[in-house]
């Protein structure tokens, strides 16, 4: 238990100083382009939380890395890799948009949890072929779930364009929702809509999922030790499919936020890689359902930030991207500056005596 909280800390300390060292390296591409860093972070936060509509701007892009950082944690930490969360998104918005400009005299209660409803079932059944497939047939989850990215893209891209094409403007798009399905905003002029509430009772639940019940703990085990959980009686195929199709879900109702919140119709660019980017955030913070929160609002903050932060210094607002890899780098070297640091005590300690 001790060692356990002891390794906490220590990966904390590790995220604050990657952070710290890709914010000083981004301080240092400033200067050397003869601006003020001061002034760029002043206007990344200011951009960002300078307002309350650029708080709910920054909040609402919490929404779909939210949903597809739990999704990833959820099948990373069961031993099996989704990186199908893009096209399982797509499938979801389009099952959900489906339901919204079809289904248009349903009432809104019975519409909003139908078309969830359906954006979670496609999601996640678009995510159990590629799972099955891992578990019976041994074959490599992450090609296939990276293959089937582009399948539900192109696909979707083909119904708006075709068969599902709105009836008045340019393709690419379908018909709008019905008026009253779409969700409220909670500030004028945002794209701050009540998703967010949905987004944090779903985000509860699979905190106390993996937290708090047997699930979430034979989850966790099946992980870290396959062959114990075998012999411990855990059915370990069973349990690695059940991740992925909650997984898949989880993108799924992303996407269906994305249309009832936001765009309100499905469009065949609806989806800027927040699955990627909520796959990110989740390995960032070891699959940690409240650090998939926080690192969220942090991710998001340096999207709404960033155009501020480039008027104020003309630096591009692709430094951004730069100042999320070098984080990531340094994360993922975690254990071998661990290790370093380590044999650098050791030798320090010889030198003394």
């Amino acid at each position: 238990m001790f060692k356990k909280a002891k390794d906490n800390v220590e990966y904390l300390i590790s995220l604050f100083l990657s952070i710290f060292a890709a914010l000083l390296i981004g301080a240092l591409i400033m200067l050397l382009n003869g601006q003020n860093p001061i002034v760029g972070y002043k206007a990344l936060v200011l951009g960002a939380f300078g307002s309350k509509y650029k708080i709910a701007t920054t909040f609402a892009k919490t929404v779909p890395l939210i949903l597809t950082g739990l999704a990833t944690a959820i099948s990373f930490m069961s031993g099996i890799f989704n990186i199908g969360g893009e096209g399982q998104l797509y499938l979801g918005a389009f099952a959900a948009a489906y339901i919204g400009f079809t289904f248009t005299n349903l009432p809104v209660f019975i519409a909003i949890i139908l078309a969830i409803i359906a954006s979670a079932l496609i999601g996640g059944l678009y995510a159990y072929f590629p799972a099955v497939l891992r578990v019976k047939y041994e074959i490599d989850e992450v090609i296939t779930t990276i293959m089937l990215n582009s399948v539900a893209i192109l696909f979707t891209n083909y119904l708006v364009n075709y068969p599902f094409q709105a009836a008045q403007g340019k393709m690419g798009g379908t018909d709008m929702i019905a008026e009253a399905f779409k969700f409220p905003k909670l500030v004028k002029l945002s794209k701050l809509n009540t998703s967010i509430f949905y987004t944090a009772i779903i985000a509860i639940i699979i905190y106390y999922l993996i937290k708090k019940t047997p699930f979430g703990y034979n989850f966790r085990i099946v992980g870290e030790n396959g062959v114990f959980a075998k012999y411990a009686g855990i059915n370990t195929k069973r349990y690695m499919i059940l991740a992925m199709v909650i997984s898949g879900a989880l993108c799924g109702i992303a996407g269906a936020f994305e249309v009832y919140g936001v765009h309100y119709r499905f469009l065949q660019n609806i989806s800027k890689g927040y699955a990627f980017d909520g796959m990110l955030v989740a390995l960032i913070v070891k699959n940690n359902p409240v650090g998939i929160i926080l690192m969220s609002i942090f991710f998001a903050m340096l999207k709404t930030g960033s155009n501020s932060m480039e008027v104020a210094t003309g630096i591009p607002s692709e430094l951004i991207l730069v100042i999320q890899s070098i984080i990531i780098l340094f994360i993922a070297g975690e254990n071998g500056f661990k290790k370093l640091f380590k044999e650098y005590r050791l030798k320090r300690g010889k030198l003394v005596k």
